[in-house]
Order: structure tokens, then C-alpha cells, then sequence
């Protein structure tokens, strides 16, 4: 006779192998978070190199794109070359990623060898002609301020005493303690620089490793989706693979869509500040348009945290062109938020205002600058996620999906008919005059009332006596003169 488990048993010894084994988990969670943590970052370290190289895959997939679309493959076809190669699209990949990454190489190298050197000479003469820019507005305060001489002195013994103060910060307090930390602790900042150099050294390393495993994933990319999108139709039901699937698709488009055109717009607003600081002959054009540019990626605060230190940088160089620079630069954002974002962003976010605040607000105070970038798609994608299942909730109900008919509603019947809400002014029930508390009340305003009046009748009363006095009462000029006549009279006799 076989031994045949039954399936309640089974299910039985199950739960409880899964409830140990969750108890475990939440043991080790609680208990053993520094070690999960240490492992974590270790299994991060390792493989940082293939992290980097995702991420350089994925930001270079719209170009690779781009060029095999409308390039590689039509010249291909036109010239007939491979026709019947079954490696022909392997040849067009290849190809593809080459030029990719030859542009990708270029423009890297244009920007570091031209922008970056131009950058730290400006930054070099600001610094070096520190005292310079601040007499210069100390002079330019005093020259506005002719009228005002009370306020050009206060304006420029601020500038004087702010630029005092820097220089004895620098020169008593900054650079004794920087000789004095130096020579005693030699050692310590040997290794910390030392630590420091082989992190940077790594960093590039990883960089470089990154860029060989990006290389690889973006001439398989096709054989990486077949394989992730066969895997969840294998271990997912249908309808849960299809909507995993179609997510998926949104939040590549949305990310994607969000980040290159936002890479575009920035772009081209710091060419048109460039082009512009030129024409009005503003100072350090080329670094404040490298600030304006990059800070323009940062979504609804980006313009104006770039605008601040590109200003200060103008009123300390020219003063009178500070102004210039600032009704330009809101000239600037309108152009950019109301023609050049909408026609580059197409594919817009659809979240209000607040979302974009919010999104910025808690993922720049979690990862600071990178935050603030991808906040804004990933705070679109959840909420894009919360829509998709709300509708799919409210479609079950047979109720309506329209965030519009929401408005108003008082209540929805059995039947799905929404009832408006309709506001009935509530009525105030008359108080019993009988009653004693009514009558409690009414006894006290009563006595308010007369000693309202009694308060009334003694001030007009006393004021009224004051007139008449003021009229019976003679002058004190007629007083005086008849009292020097008198006098005058009786010397006389």
C-alpha cells in the first residue's frame, strides 16, 4: 500500500517552513543590520563596474538608436551591402556602437578640453582680483548713491567691512590653522590624501570597466530583452507579465523621454546665454552659461539656483550690468518654459505643480543633486502606477474613471448614479425665553446696556461743562493787556 500525502498536510508543513523562515529573515533584519549593510556595500563595491556600465548603456541607447535608424541601416540598404550575410545586423550593430561611441568620446572631450580650462581661468581671476571687483562696487555704490550720501557710506562700510573681515579670515584665522593642522598631522593627511587618490583612482577604473561592459550590453540589447521579458511571461501569469511589461515600457519612455529632452533644453539654453552674455557683454560669459545650462536640468528650482551665483559673480565684476543679467534671464526661462521645454519635452510628465515640489523637495534632501533630477520622473511614474490601479479598481466597480465626476459628490447609489453634494444652511433652534439661561442672559446685557449709558451721559455731560468754561473763561491776551493799562494808568499819576 503506497503512503499518499494529502494536500492539506502539505499545505500545513509549508506555512509553517515559510513562517520560520520569515521569523529568520526578521531576525537577521533587526539583529544583524550592520552586517547585511557591510555585505551589502561589499556585493556593491564588486560590482559597481557593471552598475556603471548599465547606466552608461541606458543613457546611450536613444543615440545608439538614432544613428542606426537613420543612418547605418539606410546606407546599408542603399548600397546593398550584405544582403544575403545572415550577420548583417550584427555588422550594423557593431557599426552603430562604434560611432556612438566615437560622438559620445568627441563631445566629452570638446567640453573638457575647451569649457573646463576657460572655467578655471575665470575662476582663478575672480579669486585673484578679489579686492579689485570689491572696490569697484564699493565705487559703484557711492557714484548711484549721490543723492542718498547716508546710504552710500552705510553700503560701502558694509562692502569694507564684509571685504575686511574675508581678508582677516584668511589671513589670521584660515591660514595659521591650516599650518597648524598640516605640520601635526602630516601623517594622518598623507593617508586620508592617499585614500583619497586610489577612491578617485577606482572611480576611474570602474568608469573604464563600465564603458567595456556598456559596449557589450549595447550590442546585445535586443538578446537582454528577450530574456527578461521571456522570463516574466515564464514565472508571471499573462495578465500580470502584460501589465509588468507595459510598466515597464512607461517608466523606460518616461525616464528616458524626461532626462534626454531635459539634456537638450539645457544645452540650449547655455548656448543661447552664451550667445546673449556676448552680445550684452557681460563678464565670464562662458562660465555663467555653463552655470545657467547645468543648473537648468534641475527642474522648476534649476533656473533660479543657477541665476543667483551667476549674478553675484556679474555685480562683483560690473555692477551696472547685474540688472541686465537678471531681466535677461527671466526673459530667458519664459522663452525656454513656454516654447523650447514643451517642443523638445513632448512626452510630458502630467503632474501638477505641487508633485514637481514635492518630487525635488524629499528626493534632493535623500540624494541631493541626482535626487532632484530623477525625482521628478519617478514621483510621475508612481503616480502614474496609483492611476493605473485606481482606474483598474474603479472599472471592477462599474463605477466612473473621469477624475471629473468626482467633484461634488454627495453620495453613489447601488446602481453606480452619483448624487452632487448640495450644502443646506443648518437652522439655529430658538432658545426658550422661559427658560434660565435665557433669562440669565438677557439680565446681563440689560445691565451692559445701562451702564453703556450711564458711561455715555457722564462724558457728554463732563464735556459739555468743559465748553462752557472754555467760553466763560476771558483770554489771556485781553488779561494781560488790561492789566498793563491798568499799570501804565496809575504810573501816569
Amino acid at each position: 500500500m503506497k503512503f499518499k500525502p494529502q494536500k492539506k498536510y502539505f499545505h500545513i508543513g509549508l506555512t509553517i517552513f515559510l513562517t520560520a523562515i520569515a521569523i529568520m529573515i526578521a531576525y537577521f533584519l533587526f539583529f544583524r543590520i550592520g552586517q547585511i549593510k557591510a555585505g551589502l556595500n561589499r556585493i556593491n563595491s564588486i560590482l559597481a563596474p557593471v552598475f556603471y556600465g548599465l547606466v552608461i548603456a541606458y543613457l546611450m541607447t536613444p543615440l545608439l538608436n538614432l544613428i542606426e535608424r537613420k543612418f547605418v541601416r539606410p546606407l546599408f540598404d542603399k548600397e546593398n551591402w550584405g544582403r544575403e550575410n545572415p550577420k548583417r545586423n550584427d555588422h550594423i550593430r557593431t557599426l552603430s556602437v562604434i560611432l556612438t561611441l566615437l560622438i559620445v568620446v568627441m563631445i566629452l572631450y570638446l567640453f573638457f578640453s575647451s569649457v573646463i580650462p576657460q572655467i578655471y581661468t575665470s575662476i582663478q581671476s575672480i579669486i585673484s582680483q578679489y579686492s579689485v571687483y570689491t572696490r569697484n562696487l564699493t565705487d559703484w555704490i557711492n557714484s548711484t548713491m549721490k543723492k542718498n550720501p547716508e546710504i552710500a557710506k552705510y553700503l560701502s562700510s558694509l562692502v569694507n567691512d564684509f571685504s575686511s573681515e574675508a581678508d582677516d579670515f584668511l589671513n589670521d584665522i584660515a591660514l595659521p590653522a591650516i599650518k597648524n593642522l598640516l605640520l601635526p598631522n602630516m601623517n594622518d593627511i598623507l593617508s586620508t590624501v592617499s585614500s583619497g587618490v586610489i577612491k578617485v583612482l577606482m572611480f576611474v577604473w570602474n568608469i573604464v570597466i563600465g564603458l567595456v561592459i556598456s559596449v557589450y550590453v549595447l550590442a546585445g540589447k535586443e538578446r537582454f530583452a528577450q530574456g527578461s521579458v521571456r522570463l516574466c511571461y515564464a514565472f508571471l501569469e499573462r495578465d500580470s507579465a502584460n501589465r509588468f511589461v507595459d510598466n515597464v515600457r512607461f517608466t523606460h519612455r518616461t525616464f528616458i523621454g524626461f532626462l534626454g529632452g531635459k539634456v537638450i533644453d539645457s544645452a540650449i539654453v547655455g548656448i543661447l546665454c552664451y550667445f546673449s552674455c556676448l552680445i550684452l557683454k557681460m563678464p565670464y560669459a562662458l562660465l555663467v552659461s555653463v552655470i545657467v545650462g547645468v543648473t537648468n536640468i534641475i527642474p522648476f528650482f534649476g533656473p533660479y539656483i543657477g541665476a543667483i551665483p551667476s549674478t553675484l559673480i556679474i555685480l562683483l565684476v560690473d555692477p551696472g550690468k547685474a540688472l541686465t543679467f537678471i531681466i535677461f534671464i527671466i526673459i530667458l526661462q519664459q522663452i525656454d518654459g513656454n516654447f523650447i521645454g514643451p517642443k523638445i519635452l513632448a512626452q510630458s510628465t502630467g503632474i501638477t505643480s505641487f508633485w514637481i515640489i514635492f518630487a525635488i523637495t524629499l528626493f534632493g534632501g535623500l540624494f541631493k543633486i541626482m535626487g532632484m533630477i530623477i525625482g521628478v520622473p519617478v514621483t510621475a511614474v508612481i503616480i502614474s502606477f496609483i492611476e493605473r490601479i485606481t482606474k483598474s479598481k474603479l472599472k471592477k466597480k462599474e463605477l466612473p474613471e473621469a477624475p471629473e465626476e468626482y467633484l461634488n459628490v454627495g453620495k453613489i447609489t447601488e446602481e453606480g448614479d452619483i448624487q452632487r453634494f448640495v450644502y443646506k444652511k443648518p437652522e439655529r433652534k430658538k432658545m426658550d425665553q422661559n427658560s434660565l439661561v435665557f433669562r440669565f442672559f438677557k439680565a446681563i446685557w440689560n445691565l451692559l446696556k445701562r451702564l453703556g449709558g450711564i458711561i455715555a451721559a457722564f462724558f457728554t455731560g463732563f464735556s459739555s461743562k468743559m465748553d462752557i468754561k472754555k467760553k466763560s473763561a476771558p483770554k489771556k491776551d485781553e488779561t494781560t493787556s488790561e492789566s498793563t493799562v491798568k499799570k501804565t494808568e496809575e504810573k501816569e499819576e
